[in-house]
This record gives structure tokens, sequence and C-alpha cells, in this order.
């Protein structure tokens, strides 16, 4: 995941610092869960094509929700030395 340490530089360098990118990350889940949790409550009964619509926006929710918290995972992962390193 080189993209990622190379994102994670760049926002260093724009003064963002790994708490603020996870901090960023975490609020995205938080938007998705929301989100998520709204379409599934939703009991009302749609016709076919509108409820194809309701399982694919589930299916993409999920999976953003899984990329954002690998990512999270895998910055959680980065020890702050490293990143400072890379800075300089």
């Amino acid at each position: 995941m080189s993209w990622v340490e190379t994102l994670l530089q760049k926002s260093c360098d724009k003064t963002l610092t790994k708490s603020e990118v996870l901090h960023s990350l975490f609020h995205m889940i938080e938007v998705n869960e929301n989100t998520l949790n709204r379409i599934e409550t939703n009991k009302t009964d749609l016709c076919s094509e509108l409820e194809e619509l309701k399982q694919t926006e589930i299916r993409d929710l999920n999976f953003h929700l899984k990329y954002y918290r690998s990512l999270v995972n895998y910055i959680n992962a980065v020890s702050e030395n490293k990143i400072i390193e890379h800075r300089t």
C-alpha cells in the first residue's frame, strides 16, 4: 500500500497529522454507517427496480465501510516515526 504512504506523506506535507487523517476516515465511516442504517431500517415496500437499487446502494456502502476501516487499520499500523522519516 505504498500509495497510502504517499497520500499520508502528502497530507503531512500539507500539515495534516496522522490523527487528522484518521479523524477524517472515522468521519467517513460514521457518515456511511448512518446512511446504511437509514436505508436498512426503511421498510417501505418498493417496486422491484427500486429494491434492486436499494440493494446496490447497500453493497456499495458496505464496500466503502470495509475500505475505510482497512485504511484506518493500515494507517494505525504505520508508526509516527516512519511518517516523520519520509518527510525529511
